[in-house]
């Protein structure tokens, strides 16, 4: 069914709507919670020194010199990459051959997803769940396509209470690729059983809609309330928006 809306200015319907998670649906607040967490529990596992734990806290991203910056180091690096990284930085420190500590580094941030209070730090932007809301009233079909992986997504949802308010998820780990490559949008149009034509990609970087402009969306909507800046988002944008709030739903 067409969903049918107003995006600066401009009439527009669509079937479908492919949102990435972080940055567009939501802000990047809890990342700093969860990635002191992630560093708590590896800290401990490796019995690190205080100076250990500080050093690693910062190279994941927790710099005390900007307690407020949630965008910095490895928090807004893809899952994978980011504990690839975490894994290589213990392992050139000394802590352990780098197979194990990939292991460790997994395990951690594993168990950070299971028991994580997420309801207490998750933040939707302006008009996220409104405008989520407003398409399954209007019988729109919902994607998240995440350079997280799909479980954590998974959970992020049931801790905001929008589980039902998504048709499917898309992890890193679904795909051989990753954004700018399609195949994450068209693994999710296959997911929700629409083409490509039919749908709108939401993002805030420029790979979320370069994605969705190699993978043949009718529309791409940047949104300025992650990591992209306007230059950054209006050459592979049909739109740049402050927030959600700015879409009309009729």
């Amino acid at each position: 069914m067409s969903v049918h809306f107003v995006v600066s200015g401009r009439p527009c319907s669509a079937s479908g709507f492919l949102f990435d998670k972080d940055g567009t649906l939501l802000t990047f607040d809890h990342w700093r919670a969860v990635m002191a967490e992630r560093a708590r529990r590896i800290a401990a596992a490796l019995r690190l020194t205080e100076l250990e734990h500080a050093a690693l806290r910062r190279f994941m991203g927790l710099d005390p010199a900007r307690p407020e910056d949630a965008t910095g180091g490895l928090i807004p690096v893809p899952r994978a990459d980011a504990e690839e990284a975490t894994a290589l930085y213990l392992a050139k420190d000394g802590k352990g051959e780098r197979a194990k500590m990939r292991s460790l580094v997994a395990r951690a941030f594993r168990e950070v997803d299971e028991a994580f209070p997420f309801e207490r730090y998750l933040r939707p932007t302006p008009g996220a769940e409104e405008g989520l809301r407003a398409i399954r009233r209007a019988g729109g079909r919902t994607a998240i396509v995440t350079h997280d992986a799909g479980a954590a997504a998974q959970h992020h949802l049931a801790a905001l209470g929008w589980a039902e308010l998504l048709d499917a998820v898309i992890g890193l780990e679904m795909c051989a690729e990753r954004k700018p490559s399609p195949e994450p949008l068209l693994t999710a149009c296959r997911a929700i059983r629409l083409a490509p034509g039919e749908t709108v990609m939401v993002g805030d970087t420029a790979s979320d809609l370069a994605a969705g402009r190699a993978a043949g969306c009718q529309l791409t909507v940047g949104v300025l309330t992650g990591l992209g800046k306007e230059e950054d988002l209006a050459p592979v944008a049909d739109a740049v928006l402050p927030d959600l709030t700015a879409v009309e739903f009729l």
